[in-house]
Formats: C-alpha cells, structure tokens, sequence
C-alpha cells in the first residue's frame, strides 16, 4: 500500500507522516491519497475528517488509523482492480482451480487476521 498526503492542516499532515512512515511514497508512485480537503485529482482520495463520510474519522489512535486505512484499502482500491479485470467464466469450472483458489483465499485470510491482531496489542 502506497500513500501519499496532502492535507491542509500542517500538524494532520506530520501527525500521518510519523505514523505511515513505511508506508508513504510520492504523488506519481501512490495508490491512493489521504486528504484532509476535497482534491481534483485522478488518484483515489482517502479522506479524513470528523464528519461520518469521512473514510479516517478524526480523532484517531495509531491503531484505528492503520484499521480504517486497510478498510478503505480493500474496499475501494483493490476492488476496484477486481472487477477492472473479471475471470472467465469457465476458469471456474474446473472444481481443481476452484479448490485452489479457496485454499489460496483461507489462507490469505488466515495470515490477515493474525496481521491484525499483532498490531492491536
């Protein structure tokens, strides 16, 4: 995940900065942005905000920050690459690849949740 930040507050702004470290990546290279304000821009915005649309809702903990971040991650960017390029229907035919790709998906799965619960400590 590749994020870069333009907020509008300079103190949100170095706030992310610390806590995003590994993560951050200039405007060209990122996959999505977190803005405090509404950008025109092509680049998926992230933003964050007091009100309930927000996608980070303010005030956050390091923990809720990175939670919300994986949320809008998977709900709005990798989707969208999903459905951008659909299988064949009849890849899902063959109960062998279909059984693969379940066993891929559980343990993708399995390794996420234990993700999750070594940063929530």
């Amino acid at each position: 995940m590749k994020i870069s930040i333009m907020c509008q507050s300079t103190l949100l702004q170095e706030a992310l900065r610390r806590y995003l470290k590994d993560n951050l990546s200039n405007f060209e290279d990122c996959d999505f942005i977190i803005s405090d304000i509404r950008l025109k821009t092509d680049k998926p915005i992230c933003l964050i905000d007091s009100s309930q649309k927000a996608d980070i809702k303010k005030p956050f903990t390091q923990t809720s920050l990175l939670k919300d971040l994986q949320n809008f991650y998977y709900s709005k960017i990798k989707a969208a690459k999903i459905t951008a390029n659909p299988m064949p229907n009849n890849l899902l035919e063959n109960p062998e690849l279909k059984m693969q790709i379940d066993s891929i998906l559980e343990e993708f799965s399995r390794k996420i949740y234990q993700t999750l619960k070594k940063h929530e400590k």
